[in-house]
């Protein structure tokens, strides 16, 4: 079966050498040399990077076999030519597939064939060029493990020696994808916060989101990098044992639902009307950020693109530690201070280094092009930012997102259990994702209340209900809705 995984682009014989040269794997050394055998030696000793010395060289060819009665010294001290069968059985041993297990010795091409692989064929012996045209394919060919052979190089440390590179040479392109050139350990690590265009604590001030940041060091010289943007209200921590506590119970009788005159005008959604505070008085401005941050719960796919020249760009959103407002799980405000955090890195609006000195500081390093990545609620809220149609937001990888919040925990009007979880609702997820629970005095002095609060008035309707119908039940649902508060809030 072919793997998909990996595009390749097809590539004339000039821009193999010019590409080959830029990854150093072609050099002036190369360039004197005529005899394709020789080129292939000189293309190995440079792919076996745990090599130091002839020595180990040589001892390294001896565990590969050139021909059925051939190891690859022994190969090259015969001086043989190179040919389609030769190269293409060191390429699988190369490539990680086993003899036996994989392919068979005497006939590599069908292994290549059967496994869709690529290859560059010929009945008569390779010149030069046709034995480069293959190793530039051969490293953007993926191993039996599923990387391509250029990225287990590069896993090996082949482009350490290229961290050095001035900046006007970076990033570095082969085969239309950006290499790991950047050093891992100059990293820039910086927390902004972002003004957001929502109020959803309704405390009169534009909710600030917290944004951590990590950006090659070569940005400090000049080099402008786009962004993936990862929005995960799990970044800055979860309250799990909160969220346990306010799982509703599905122990409970089934009863039949008596039928009502209920109209779709009476439960409708209505979004709740609140004059938006004024953005705050800007102070000063600066491009350096007053606060770092150690590690990063990252997300693996933007560190994979850390080295190879993007900024990862994390937010948690409002509700969350360190940052203004409530959780609200998937309505419009979380969609807009999601929104809000790609128009700072697009250069439309206005962030400060912290909450209180309002010195503004903008994604200057940024080069305005955002990518959204995230798996489930991390890819839920990369869909929703991508509805909106902002400016900057060039795609979205997102995996196993919530298209529907709807549907997420609701089927024909009845409530099901979400990914597996039986007795989580929108609301228990909510209370997870509440980080500022997580630094007491922020929460307990500034939000609490509201959030007792408003639980209470959004309840009302049902509440009022339970009384009506169920007269005989007041005790036990005023105890109900004060436990309940209690144990979320």
């Amino acid at each position: 079966m072919k793997n998909n995984q990996f595009a390749r682009l097809t590539a004339d014989h000039e821009t193999v050498v010019a590409e080959l040269k830029a990854i150093h794997f072609y050099d002036d050394q190369m360039t004197c040399v005529t005899s394709p055998t020789e080129v292939y030696q000189l293309l190995l000793r440079k792919a076996f990077l745990t090599t130091k010395d002839n020595g180990s060289f040589t001892n390294k060819l001896k565990n590969y076999l050139a021909t059925p009665s051939l190891d690859l010294k022994d190969y090259f001290d015969s001086k043989q030519p190179v040919t389609t069968k030769i190269f293409y059985l060191v390429a699988l041993q190369l490539l990680e597939f086993l003899v036996t297990e994989d392919f068979a010795i005497d006939n590599p091409l069908e292994a290549m064939h059967r496994m869709q692989l690529p290859t560059i064929e010929t009945n008569d012996n390779w010149h030069k060029d046709q034995l480069l045209d293959a190793w530039y394919l051969l490293l953007t060919t993926h191993t039996k493990n599923g990387q391509t052979f250029l990225d287990r190089l590069t896993n090996q440390g082949y482009f350490i020696p290229f961290y050095d590179l001035p900046v006007r040479e970076k990033p570095l392109f082969f085969n239309g994808k950006a290499q790991a050139v950047f050093d891992p350990a100059k990293l820039v690590r910086e927390v902004v916060y972002v003004e957001s265009s929502v109020d959803s604590d309704c405390d009169g001030q534009r909710d600030l989101l917290k944004v951590e940041i990590l950006r090659p060091s070569d940005t400090e010289h000049g080099l402008r990098v786009p962004a993936l943007f990862t929005a995960s209200p799990y970044n800055q921590g979860i309250n799990h044992e909160a969220g346990s506590r306010a799982m509703h119970d599905v122990n409970v009788p089934l009863q039949a639902k008596k039928p009502n005159r209920l109209t779709y005008q009476e439960i409708a959604y209505r979004k709740e009307k609140h004059s938006l505070p004024a953005p705050r008085v800007v102070t000063g401005e600066t491009r350096h950020a007053a606060e770092t941050f150690s590690r990063e719960h990252s997300y693996t796919l933007n560190d994979y693109f850390l080295v190879r020249g993007f900024a990862a760009v994390y937010s948690a959103g409002i509700g969350t530690l360190d940052s203004d407002g409530v959780q609200t799980c998937g309505d419009p405000q979380q969609t807009e201070a999601t929104k809000n955090v790609i128009e700072w890195l697009n250069g439309k609006r206005r962030a400060f280094t912290n909450r209180t000195d309002n010195i503004a500081i903008s994604a200057w390093w940024c080069n305005g092009s955002v990518a959204m990545t995230g798996r489930s609620y991390l890819g839920t809220l990369a869909t929703a930012a991508a509805t909106t149609g902002v400016d900057g937001l060039k795609t979205i990888i997102s995996e196993a997102a919530i298209s529907s919040w709807y549907d997420y925990y609701r089927e024909g009007g009845l409530v099901i259990a979400p990914g597996g979880f039986p007795g989580e609702d929108a609301d228990v997820l909510a209370i997870e994702t509440q980080s500022r629970m997580k630094a007491p005095a922020d929460y307990i002095l500034r939000i609490k209340d509201f959030l007792r609060n408003k639980w209470i008035r959004w309840h009302k309707p049902w509440i009022e209900n339970q009384v009506t119908t169920r007269p005989s039940g007041m005790h036990a649902i005023t105890a109900k809705t004060s436990l309940r508060l209690n144990v979320m809030y």
